[in-house]
């Protein structure tokens, strides 16, 4: 299981990828605030096939990520 948290701002979203188990970093991007961003975020993500979101502000920054 690998968590991918997302650290929201306004113009950008930085998201890390942290093994459940060993708590080790495996990976991280940032994107844009965009649409065609977020749908690069989601092809990031997809190598983990078993994984849970945690993301920063999802009522606010991170709304439109988390929609």
């Amino acid at each position: 299981m690998v968590l991918l948290g997302v650290d929201a701002h306004k113009s950008t979203h930085t998201a890390a990828a942290v093994a459940a188990e060993s708590q080790q970093q495996l990976s991280s991007v940032t994107i844009r605030s965009s649409l065609s961003e977020y749908r690069r975020l989601l092809r990031w993500a997809r190598q983990w096939p078993q994984r849970s979101w945690a993301v920063e502000n999802a009522n606010g920054l991170g709304r439109h990520l988390v929609q």
